[in-house]
């Protein structure tokens, strides 16, 4: 287990979002930085959806009452395991009574995300709707719908396969005070002046205080409606960004409402989500507009990054067939960990009570 000695300024239980509840009116919520999150747990052999810390700001104080391994992703808070510094992105042995603590931000994004070898469980971290993500508005998930506070004990589940550490992500994303966030046009941008998206391409918008998980509210130059703000309710997407009334975009978020009724000029492409997490007020943010092409080829980059961590320090792959568990291995007859898009080939010997027969899978982009 881990004892929370300060909590920092806003730590959380996160994991990936709670999905197929927003007709209901649950918001997704979720990691605000996936990419980073899923890094922390692959990073440690964790299935990569495990829950796991999200810190904001300056993060918490926390002690180890077991050897472990943990993971720190994403911005940089200065992280120190007893007084020491430590380095992101990389597999980090703890051992039993170890303090980690944070100095505060150094420019370089704003969310960290805390893993632990083998997540966490217990009575006070539970699965509501599918998720342990705490959704604070609402008051549920993650660790009793709060956010963790001084004196907390989290209970740590079991590692789901030996692991011997030593993983690192090479060439790690480095989050600028200044970024630019890479866009597709719509669904509504004709309902805006003819020049408005040019306008918002042409110019520099500030991340202003009032920006929280719900959204990321920009101030710079007004973007001009064609006849009014307001359309018909629909649903919202993580990284569209919807334009009131007074013309001042705002990019909606992991806790964003499942429905809005402001028109909406563009959308955040998934690849630059980790980019937008990372925004601290008072930084700046420009726009460039891309197709979808572009954009998916992006994210299939990202995508490969984890591929080859999920490849060395992943959950085994698996398939159930008929409602049975049944391994998968590769060429080598070596248990497959995850999807390595360099090598697609997998077996598996599934049995149907009479005899076994050997199938080969092809996993394709």
């Amino acid at each position: 287990m881990i004892e929370i000695l300060k909590a920092g300024t806003l730590t959380t239980i996160q994991d990936s979002g709670r999905t197929g509840y927003q007709e209901l009116g649950v918001p997704e919520t979720g990691a605000m930085d996936k990419f980073s999150f899923r890094c922390a747990n692959l990073l440690i052999g964790n299935h990569e959806n495990a829950p796991a810390m999200e810190a904001v700001l300056f993060g918490p104080e926390v002690k180890f009452s077991d050897d472990s391994f943990i993971a720190i992703t994403g911005g940089d808070l200065s992280p120190t395991i007893d007084g020491t510094k430590v380095n992101l992105w990389e597999t980090l042995p703890v051992s039993a009574g170890s303090i980690l603590s944070f100095t505060g931000p150094t420019g370089n994004g704003i969310r960290s995300y805390i893993s632990i070898s083998g997540g966490f469980s217990g009575d006070k971290i539970r699965s509501v709707m599918g998720s342990y993500s705490t959704y604070l508005p609402g008051g549920f998930g993650g660790n009793e719908g709060r956010a963790l506070n001084e004196g907390d004990v989290l209970h740590t589940g079991m590692a789901e396969k030996k692991f011997e550490g030593g993983l690192f992500l090479e060439n790690p994303p480095h989050f600028g005070d200044d970024e630019t966030l890479r866009i597709i046009p719509g669904p509504q941008d004709g309902m805006f002046a003819p020049a408005t998206l040019q306008t918002l391409i042409s110019s520099s918008y500030e991340i202003t205080p009032n920006s929280d998980r719900m959204g990321c509210r920009l101030d710079g130059p007004i973007l001009e409606h064609l006849d009014g703000p307001d359309v018909i309710s629909d649903g919202t997407a993580f990284g569209v960004i919807q334009v009131p009334g007074d013309g001042k975009p705002i990019i909606l978020l992991s806790d964003r409402g499942t429905t809005g009724g402001y028109t909406k000029i563009a959308t955040v492409i998934s690849a630059d989500r980790s980019k937008l997490a990372q925004l601290a007020p008072g930084e700046s943010v420009n726009f460039e507009v891309v197709n979808q092409e572009k954009a998916v080829n992006l994210l299939k980059e990202q995508e490969r990054l984890l591929s080859s961590l999920s490849a060395y320090g992943g959950v085994p792959l698996n398939i159930k067939v008929n409602g049975v568990s049944v391994d998968i291995v590769d060429d080598d007859n070596q248990l497959a960990i995850g999807i390595n898009m360099e090598h697609s080939t997998y077996k598996t010997v599934v049995s149907d009570g009479h005899k076994d027969h050997q199938i080969e899978l092809e996993i394709s982009e």
